[in-house]
């Protein structure tokens, strides 16, 4: 039987580890061409949120993979709508709960693809302050799309089904920590959690 995990947003410094790095192969597919700024933002949140599990990311677009590399994980992330701010009109609605992100699983397994939906994302730019420049919605959806992205690497690579109480691996999360400057940090045993998933 395959289901997928959802990750819901409500509309309203970690310890290095010691050994050695595992390299995950990481392939994005978009739907429609990406804003670079936002990816670029997006793939360094996504490797410092990851950094403390010993984790290197290797991401590639997922037209680039002829079979030829090896890696010690593989994540393979879908985006769905248009993942580009310039595009983005809808505002967030109070209180809703909308999904983000979904990982699939079969029979109990976290499987390597996850989803993410750009155009639920980008709800997120309606908490910033109104005279935000380009570059600021770039830096926040990039900032947002990351700890979504993160988020769901998190169940492949741990192979975890369930959520944290606390830290980015926790079930929801408000749209308005997702652009917070202040980093939203995986919590030490969700860090150590990868880790172990990747010696498996």
């Amino acid at each position: 039987m395959l289901r997928a995990l959802a990750l819901a947003f409500l509309s309203s410094a970690l310890a290095f580890c010691q050994s050695p790095k595992s390299s995950v192969g990481v392939f994005l597919d978009f739907d429609s061409t990406p804003g670079k700024a936002s990816v670029e933002i997006m793939k360094h949140e996504v490797d410092t949120l990851l950094k403390p599990s010993g984790v290197s990311l290797d991401w590639r677009l997922a037209g680039d993979n002829h079979g030829e590399e090896s890696f010690d994980g593989l994540v393979v992330l879908k985006f769905k709508g248009k993942c580009k701010v310039e595009a983005w009109q809808q505002q967030a609605v109070p209180g809703q709960t909308t999904t983000l992100g979904t990982t699939q699983v079969s029979d109990g397994h976290v499987l390597p693809f996850s989803e993410v939906k750009c155009d639920a994302v980008k709800q997120a730019l309606s908490y910033l302050r109104p005279d935000a420049n380009r570059s600021e919605r770039q830096k926040a959806f990039g900032l947002a799309m990351g700890r979504v992205v993160a988020h769901e690497i998190y169940h492949i690579l741990a192979g975890m089904t369930g959520h944290a109480a606390r830290g980015l691996a926790k079930a929801a999360e408000s749209l308005q920590d997702l652009i917070s400057t202040e980093g939203m940090p995986f919590r030490a045993e969700d860090s150590e959690a990868i880790r172990k998933g990747l010696l498996r």
